[in-house]
């Protein structure tokens, strides 16, 4: 019981805490955005510092190139290049004064000096001497000796050239500047005289620098537009190429991680193309940030914990009374009956519900068993079995019967045809048939009664009507319409109807169930897929049927000749007259089809041919006739194996008609010139009857052998019209008429035109070819 105490409790202690989470999450995300805000605020204010560098040494730059042009352009100064022997025009104190003035006015260069090549002379605003004197005694250079001077500052072509920060001595004062060179006259890249050389103190730029707040923490560079680090706050002047390539733009600020050291990267482009570079480690950038975050994480840290003890007494305030309640429900439960469930919640669901659901559940089983029951006790009712007058009302509603009228009527259903809905046949497949029809019947039938199972493929409706009046005959009517028309059209099936008459009382549930039965059995007379009223076949009592014994002898002589369509005539006729008519019964129907199978039999017999040798036929052609589930279907299964029989005798005698008919044509075609030609003389000549050989000529050609007679008279004349100048009358006489009145009403019978007016429309369409004329 601790235990489901404690689940319970912690379900609820977990719950206030995951309440409480929701403001904390809320404080953290908030804390997250505002450190991303601070650091980039302090990435942006960075960029503006350095911004103002940028702009402060641009205008810097322009003063050094100001200075630049204004020396080069001074009048006193050009004579220093423009005339060799300057002692004559100038004065070098001139040049000096000149020097001197000029400097006055820059407060960022800290000194300047001409180096004139040809005389090796230095020229500041102060002295005039060598270049020797100069770099070895008055300034010389910490790292570059005299040799390094002249190779790297004094020869070769400048403009607005740099170099990096470098060491001068100005006595016992060591001094670091940045110095520029400028190849005089300016623009002359061939004829160089002089170089003009222009020195800044390194603390110029520092100054500018000392602006940008993090300048002491990180790294500050300063590339020239060639990309050379001309100034750098660590006193480092690598700049590897990875670097080069996060600076590639004009401006900005990103993270930047080198080595596994994480720092803030801004950049800057001056006009002159000169980049100004701050690398400053992220830890200096948020160390305040850092700051607030401990203050943050603590003050975060204290609300958890007090918010986590808060809920602990709210969470065992709120579980106090569940725990009495689980008390008071396990003092009534033995022991074995403890929750084993997930928490007390369950259990107390759990002991409410299960007085509930053990009452259902016995109430669920009874339920699950009234359809069989009810199926059990229809079933008794249809045969007779059960007398539901003598049954109490309590029993009705228990099986859910109930029969308000007095007048009943059976309909019995059964499926004749369903192969286009099932594939095998299997017990599963006629299960769902059956539960189809089932749900389909008792929906159509509604209130009016009942349905149940009888047989594999059968059911029975009993339905339960006012009376037996014209309203009541149709709502039966259309009930089974709407069921034929469902299971024909929607389920490709076809079934059978029986119905029995509707009569008056519950007794005769049982005598209904036998008149639908009766009904069924007429299905084999009727056909398959009909509705068999029982008031129908009432009035049946013929105990004989039409099958002479003259009619059986014609029905077997047609067989043996092979011909069938005479064969068909006789069984449709006698199919008409007994089954067709409904006036026999089906043991009757099934007499007289048995016998027509045993005069197929005693054909077979007779003419020794074997149902293995017929095509189409099953080798046991009389299972094949006796499946059958309708005299209609019998009796085509019948036609079938007559069919076969004839053909097979026809098919004997195929050959000899064949050659037989050629020869007749052939004679006609040969004497259709004799006028004498006709069905008695060729009769005489092959030594048959004239009937015969008239009847013999139509069914072989499909046509009276007169009228071929004379289409071979016309085919010729015709030829003759078209070909020659003959006169009628003697195309008449060639072709076996005696005078031309009987040709030309023959030829206009059978062309539609007399001779001559053909002959007219040959020789307008100029078919005539000897020319003839009227």
């Amino acid at each position: 019981m601790i235990r489901r105490r404690k689940s319970v409790f912690l379900t609820l202690w977990l719950s206030y805490i995951a309440i409480l989470i929701i403001p904390v999450s809320v404080s953290f995300a908030l804390y997250t955005s505002m450190e991303k805000t601070m650091v980039e605020n302090a990435s942006r204010s960075n960029l503006a510092m350095l911004e103002q560098v940028r702009q402060i040494v641009d205008n810097h730059l322009q003063e050094i190139e100001q200075i630049a042009v204004q020396i080069a352009t001074h009048p006193k100064l050009q004579t220093l290049w423009t005339i060799r022997d300057s002692e004559k025009y100038i004065q070098y104190e001139e040049a000096v004064r000149a020097l001197m003035n000029i400097g006055k006015g820059s407060g960022f260069v800290d000194s300047f000096f001409i180096h004139m090549r040809d005389e090796d002379i230095i020229l500041t605003s102060r002295v005039k001497t060598d270049a020797e004197t100069y770099f070895t005694k008055l300034y010389p250079y910490a790292d570059k000796t005299l040799e390094q001077v002249r190779s790297d500052l004094l020869s070769g072509y400048h403009f607005k050239t740099y170099w990096p920060v470098t060491a001068m001595l100005d006595g016992a004062t060591r001094r670091n500047v940045i110095q520029s060179a400028v190849s005089l006259p300016l623009g002359e890249a061939e004829n160089v005289w002089g170089t003009l050389i222009m020195t800044i103190g390194e603390e110029q730029i520092y100054n500018l620098l000392k602006k940008i707040e993090w300048v002491n923490s990180g790294s500050i560079y300063i590339l020239d537009d060639t990309g050379q680090v001309i100034l750098s706050t660590s006193g480092n002047y690598e700049f590897s190429e990875r670097l080069r390539q996060e600076i590639t733009g004009g401006s900005g600020y990103q993270s930047y991680s080198d080595g596994g050291k994480d720092s803030m990267l801004s950049y800057t482009t001056g006009q002159s193309g000169w980049k100004y570079v701050s690398l400053v480690p992220e830890a200096v950038v948020l160390q305040r940030v850092n700051e607030i975050e401990v203050w943050a994480i603590s003050l975060l840290a204290f609300v958890v914990i007090a918010g986590t003890v808060a809920a602990y007494w709210m969470a065992y305030r709120s579980y106090s009374p569940i725990r009495d309640m689980v008390f008071a429900l396990m003092n009534g439960n033995p022991a074995d009956k403890a929750p084993v469930l997930g928490n007390e919640y369950e259990f107390i669901k759990t002991s409410i519900a299960e007085t509930m659901a053990e009452g259902k559940e016995l109430k669920d089983k009874l339920e699950g068993h009234i359809p069989v029951v009810r199926a059990y006790f229809l079933s008794r009712l249809l045969k007779g079995q059960a007398e539901p007058e003598s049954m109490e009302e309590e029993s009705l509603q228990f099986m859910g019967v109930r029969f308000p009228y007095t007048d009943v009527c059976v309909i019995l259903v059964e499926v004749d045809e369903s192969s286009e809905f099932i594939a095998d046949g299997s017990e599963r497949e006629w299960a769902l048939i059956r539960f189809i029809l089932f749900n389909l019947s008792s929906e159509l039938l509604s209130d009016l009664g009942y349905v149940t199972e009888t047989d594999r493929n059968r059911l029975a409706l009993l339905m339960n009507v006012p009376d037996d009046g014209e309203e009541t005959r149709s709502e039966r009517d259309r009930i089974i319409r709407e069921l034929k028309r469902v299971t024909e059209e929607r389920f490709r099936m076809r079934t059978a109807i029986g119905v029995s008459s509707v009569r008056s009382g519950l007794t005769e549930i049982g005598r209904c169930y036998g008149e639908a039965l009766s009904a069924l059995d007429y299905r084999i007379i009727h056909g398959s897929g009909t509705v068999i009223l029982f008031d129908q076949i009432r009035e049946i009592e013929r105990g004989y049927y039409h099958y002479p014994i003259e009619t059986e002898a014609q029905l077997m002589n047609y067989m043996k000749s092979g011909d069938y369509e005479e064969v068909v005539r006789l069984l449709d006729g006698l199919y008409e007259h007994n089954v067709a008519a409904r006036s026999i019964t089906p043991e009757l129907g099934k007499t007289l089809l048995f016998n027509l199978l045993s005069t197929v039999l005693k054909v077979m017999n007779a003419l020794k041919i074997d149902a293995r040798q017929l095509p189409g036929i099953d080798s046991d052609p009389v299972k094949h006739i006796m499946s059958s589930s309708s005299a209609e279907k019998m009796l085509g299964r019948i036609k079938e194996l007559s069919l076969a029989i004839c053909d097979s005798v026809r098919e004997a005698r195929t050959d000899q008609s064949g050659r037989l008919n050629e020869r007749l044509k052939q004679y006609i075609e040969e004497n259709s010139a004799d006028n004498g030609l006709s069905l008695t003389s060729i009769a005489d000549h092959f030594g048959m009857t004239p009937q015969y050989v008239s009847g013999f000529f139509k069914k072989q050609n499909g046509i009276n052998l007169t009228d071929y007679m004379v289409e071979v008279r016309v085919r010729e004349a015709k030829r003759l019209l078209a070909e020659n100048g003959l006169t009628v009358l003697q195309i008449a006489q060639k072709v076996g008429y005696a005078t031309d009145i009987g040709f030309i009403r023959v030829f206009k019978k059978w062309e539609g035109i007399t001779p001559g007016k053909y002959r007219e429309m040959l020789a307008q369409q100029g078919d005539v070819k000897d020319g003839w004329s009227g």
